[in-house]
């Protein structure tokens, strides 16, 4: 089912980098692709063996606190030299929001495993949740009148 949904996400951002569309329409349509990875990270983090429960909370973190650090970098390089093609704008966009929100997710679990001495993969559902919640909203806010 996750290669699915992947794939229903790659056919609509390849859609959307080729067809002009107005701003309401592609804020809606990046808000959309985002349930769909908020769909396929659930449904990742379903799984009963995760490599994070195998490692300590304090590794869990450090882990954490690099991924964020080179993805960070990662995602400078990639904003100060992005080329024009809305095909090089829209998918890498879709990616940058998948590995963020999962290394929220992971670092914020760890943390909280870390804090109440429990596995961090009972944290995963929780974390996403308001994680989805909280980024949603904000994707939704350019669409409020008067901002």
């Amino acid at each position: 089912m996750e290669k699915l949904i992947w794939l229903l996400m790659l056919v609509v951002a390849l859609v959307a980098s080729f067809v002009p569309l107005e701003p309401l329409v592609l804020s809606l349509l990046v808000f959309a692709l985002f349930i769909f990875i908020s769909v396929a990270l659930f449904q990742r983090f379903q799984r009963e063996d995760h490599w994070l429960d195998r490692v300590s909370p304090l590794v869990g973190v450090g882990i954490g606190i690099v991924a964020w650090i080179a993805y960070a970098a990662l995602f400078v390089v990639w904003f100060n030299s992005s080329i024009d093609l809305r095909a090089w704008q829209v998918i890498p966009q879709l990616v940058f929001m998948y590995i963020g929100i999962y290394l929220f997710v992971v670092t914020v679990s760890s943390f909280l495993a870390g804090a109440t001495r429990v596995r961090p993969s009972r944290f995963f559902r929780p974390v996403l949740i308001f994680s989805v919640v909280f980024y949603g909203s904000m994707l939704l806010l350019p669409l409020q009148p008067g901002l």
